[in-house]
């Protein structure tokens, strides 16, 4: 017979309450709710980490002018396409270079820039030596730093790209652009050229001569002055070069040939163009979120239902 004592602790078992319906929903609900918030958690830091990828590994850089120019050059004032007007190559008389200034001048006045001054024996300089200097004045007039150093390697590329009039090679291991012109008279004309006609407008205006921009949505518009505004290096080199010593099969065709390359090691956290990555995490995230915020509301309503129906009759055990 059993006592009290067991028959107590025998009744307690039989009539506890079973699982009903209702609280094992509140559990799934509480789980769909744990499952919500750490998947938003999730979708933030991966929007964050989108945000982070295009501002710190891509920083903004303006390449294309900031404005259009207007190049319309009073009656009378020098201009370089008839004041160069010579057979001399390279043109560095004092019309010539005084008119390829005036015209620099005035693109770089559209853009709110300070004029530039030649410094003294700038006419002495060796035509590659000139290049690089416009170069750097028209990168540290932007906040960019100037590009000191050369390096036997580009030297060598330019050299050779010069002579085959054509853009020189970048080394596999260096990041960096090249540039290349020809059938122009002086350098001054050159880096106005890749500065501030670089563009669809004024390549099919006439007055521009890139031909890697033949429609407006080229991918090689205004890419001369990308080059020149590189910055994707923290130890970039230089190498330029002229000549009018063309190779047979150029020579009928350019007078003369200006070559630049602006290349070094990737800077350590440069990972590429992260654009295409960053916008593929930001609809993953944004997917994420949705389809929790879908779960979050099924989950409520089926709350809901349950609570509506309410807790079935309770159920007892018979004796034994």
């Amino acid at each position: 017979m059993a006592t009290p004592a067991s028959l107590g602790l025998f009744r307690r078992q039989n009539f506890e309450r079973a699982a009903l319906p209702g609280d094992v929903a509140a559990q799934s609900d509480d789980r769909w709710d744990d499952s919500m918030k750490r998947a938003v958690i999730v979708a933030m830091a991966l929007l964050l980490i989108a945000g982070s990828s295009l501002f710190l590994f891509n920083p903004a850089q303006s390449t294309a002018p900031s404005s259009v120019h207007d190049l319309t050059i009073p009656t009378g004032d020098p201009n370089w396409e008839k004041a160069c007007h010579s057979a001399i190559i390279p043109n560095t008389t004092p019309a010539c270079t005084q008119a390829a200034l005036f015209d620099l001048n005035l693109a770089r006045r559209s853009e709110g820039l300070a004029r530039l001054t030649l410094p003294r024996g700038f006419s002495e300089l060796r035509q590659a030596r000139q290049l690089i200097y416009l170069v750097n004045n028209e990168r540290t007039i932007r906040n960019l730093p100037s590009v000191e150093d050369s390096s036997p390697q580009l030297e060598l590329l330019a050299r050779q790209a010069a002579n085959q009039a054509r853009d020189p090679a970048i080394p596999p291991s260096m990041d960096g652009g090249s540039d290349w012109a020809g059938n122009f008279p002086n350098a001054i004309v050159v880096v106005f050229m890749w500065m501030y006609e670089d563009g669809y407008r004024y390549t099919n205006g006439g007055g521009g001569s890139n031909l890697d921009c033949q429609s407006p949505k080229s991918s090689g518009c205004w890419g001369h002055r990308a080059v020149i505004l590189e910055n994707s290096s923290t130890d970039t080199h230089y190498g330029a070069a002229f000549t009018t010593q063309l190779t047979p099969s150029q020579s009928l065709e350019y007078a003369d040939s200006y070559t630049l390359v602006l290349a070094g090691p990737p800077a350590p956290f440069a990972i590429g163009d992260t654009g295409p990555l960053a916008r593929t995490i930001v609809v993953v995230a944004i997917l994420m979120i949705l389809g929790s915020a879908i779960a979050w509301l099924t989950g409520r309503r089926r709350q809901q239902k349950n609570r509506q129906l309410g807790p079935p009759p309770p159920s007892y055990h018979p004796w034994p």
